[in-house]
């Protein structure tokens, strides 16, 4: 019996539903965002990728050391006679006409290690290595503006989450109430002291609630998928989250201008446009010293026989001086690209920074208007219970009518809702207009409700 008692228990265990994970702070959903979110992941390889391009930019002013080995056979006159020359084996014979015009096969091995070093091009090597640094400058500044992005969808799906926990607790509690009255006037229709159809409104009122208790379910697992949605985490895993605290919100309002100023030094998004600038103007400066002249030195040793053990070595030193004189209008071209670039991301900077300024003051009016809500929806539902309760006595003592009853309650369940969805509101603007102004920062801490100290 015993073994048969283990053997169910561990059936349930290997079986049974996955346990939910508990999110029990908005800080662990975010750290759990930080540390776990695919996107972001992709996000910082962008910057890994960027910071590598610079590497590649400064390595243009170092030396280029290459190492070549070859193998040529050919009938060909000139490469015949070339390849007696440069393995020095020119023999006297070999300047008879008929073995000059009709030579054998020849074969050249050649091993050669050549340095290549550009003394001079313009400027265009110190321009792109401006223009890598200030695209890596762009990626990590866009990089962290994606981190406070998604800390913030975090944020506002966390407190979505927790408004429908408490939802369902509010339709729990309606639901209880309406089954109660289904009871009461079943006893008092028994005792002929009610009428029939009060006791079928009743019923009608508690099927109500009972479906609103059912919407407020799936509203919860649709706002969990959301959240998970916005963490990065898988679909089946398994979450829980606290209900919302309906708390006083503790926050002092700013000036506007505070605010708008601040957006303006802190966005990082608008820095990051600023460093996309910076390399445009670069690129032009690189796109530009393509028309100045190019200076080169190459030196190479090379080494030359006509068999695979090559041992005939030969040196030369080389400079050079280049200037396109006619490219077709390629360079001119480049150049007109590189400042339509510059020009775009400029406007793009304005266009950005009035946007900014319409979203400091959006999330700023947002707050009041929630506040304003909040206040007085927590009045209303102190006045809503107390409704409830004065009309429930005259009710027992049969003064009114079940209806009156009900609708006071209904005014208590809308009270409720009204006073949850307004203190979700405000938790969400206030992460707005920390987002807004540039002040999220997803490391800080965060208080009981989940407000940025």
């Amino acid at each position: 019996m015993k073994r048969l008692i283990f053997l169910v228990i561990l059936t349930l265990g290997c079986n049974g539903p996955a346990l939910a994970e508990p999110f029990t702070s908005l800080h662990d959903a975010v750290r759990y965002t930080v540390d776990e979110n695919f996107s972001l992941r992709a996000s910082a390889q962008q910057l890994s990728t960027a910071e590598a391009q610079i590497g590649v930019a400064t390595a243009a002013r170092s030396p280029q050391l290459v190492f070549r080995y070859g193998f040529q056979a050919s009938d060909n006159p000139l490469d015949a006679f070339a390849a007696s020359l440069n393995s020095r084996t020119v023999k006297a014979e070999d300047f008879d006409p008929d073995r000059l015009n009709d030579p054998d096969v020849s074969t050249l091995f050649t091993g050669a290690v050549g340095l290549n070093y550009s003394v001079y091009n313009g400027g265009r090597t110190d321009a792109d290595i401006d223009s890598a640094q200030g695209n890596a400058e762009a990626v990590r500044l866009r990089h962290r503006w994606y981190l406070q992005s998604l800390a913030f969808n975090t944020m506002r799906a966390y407190y979505a989450g927790q408004a429908t926990e408490y939802g369902v607790v509010i339709a729990n509690d309606a639901e209880a109430a309406a089954r109660r009255h289904v009871r009461t006037t079943r006893q008092l229709v028994r005792e002929d002291r009610t009428v029939k159809s009060d006791q079928l409104t009743a019923e009608v009122n508690w099927s109500a609630y009972k479906s609103a208790t059912a919407q407020s379910s799936t509203s919860r697992k649709l706002a969990y998928n959301r959240l998970k949605v916005a963490m990065g985490m898988p679909q089946t895993q398994a979450i829980s989250v606290p209900p919302l605290s309906l708390k006083p919100v503790s926050f002092q309002l700013r000036d506007i201008d505070s605010y708008e100023q601040q957006a303006l030094e802190s966005r990082l998004d608008l820095q990051a446009l600023k460093a996309a600038l910076e390399t445009a103007q670069a690129e032009i400066r690189a796109a530009e010293a393509r028309r100045r002249p190019q200076v080169d030195l190459m030196a190479d040793a090379a080494l030359y026989r006509d068999d695979p053990l090559v041992n005939e070595p030969s040196w030369r030193v080389m400079g050079m001086l280049r200037k396109d004189l006619y490219t077709g209008g390629r360079i001119r071209s480049g150049v007109d690209a590189a400042r339509s670039r510059a020009d775009t991301i400029r406007y793009q900077f304005e266009s950005l920074r009035q946007q900014i300024l319409g979203e400091v003051r959006d999330a700023y009016d947002r707050v009041e208007e929630s506040r304003m809500r909040l206040d007085i929806a927590k009045g209303n539902v102190a006045k809503a219970r107390r409704n409830v309760k004065l009309i429930s006595e005259r009710y027992g003592q049969g003064r009114t009518i079940l209806i009156d009853l009900l609708g006071a309650e209904q005014r208590l369940v809308a009270a409720r809702n009204e006073e949850l969805s307004a203190q979700q509101s405000l938790l969400t603007n206030l992460a707005a207009m920390r987002l807004a102004d540039g002040s999220l920062d997803p490391q800080s801490g965060f208080d009981e409700q989940g407000v940025m100290q």
